[in-house]
């Protein structure tokens, strides 16, 4: 009989040790953990189609996190899994309207197939941080490779 008021009033309020804002003009979502974590994500500009049992459009989200000192640049797709084979597999990533660089992922060490992480990551913030746009060419479970799109200006990041 209380739950329900309770679960309304935990959505209203949230988790009071986590701050989330997020800029409307460039819309990067920002969050801070604590006092050594913080967090910039960016979805997908498009929205990559797979087949059942992804149908319906998967964003990919890029994302930034810097826990104590580590930091961590990664792509995760809310449907989808990535190639298993991503032990030294690589991204096409290309920035405005330069040529493609290609980047060394690696997978998730916990297992999870729809998330890999970005190797030299303090070069890829760098190049993110200067450019409008991102396009990023990865392959998926039994898919051709797909494209990512982003619209990066405006990253605020100085962790």
């Amino acid at each position: 009989m209380f739950l329900l008021p309770l679960i309304f009033l935990a959505a209203i309020l949230g988790n009071p040790s986590t701050e989330k804002t997020a800029s409307s003009a460039t819309g990067w979502q920002y969050e801070k953990t604590g006092t050594t974590a913080f967090k910039a994500t960016l979805s997908s500009d498009n929205l990559p189609q797979f087949p059942y049992p992804f149908a319906g459009g998967s964003v990919v989200t890029l994302g930034i996190r810097k826990k104590d000192e580590d930091t961590y640049v990664y792509l995760e797709v809310d449907k989808g899994l990535f190639t298993r084979s991503f032990q030294s597999g690589r991204a096409k990533v290309q920035f405005d309207t330069k040529s493609p660089i290609a980047y060394t992922l690696t997978a998730a060490a916990n297992g999870r197939a729809n998330i890999v992480f970005f190797n030299s990551e303090q070069k890829l913030i760098n190049q993110i941080k200067g450019s409008k746009t991102m396009i990023v060419r990865t392959e998926f479970a039994g898919q051709p490779p797909i494209e990512a799109r982003y619209k990066t200006a405006g990253l605020r990041w100085n962790q």
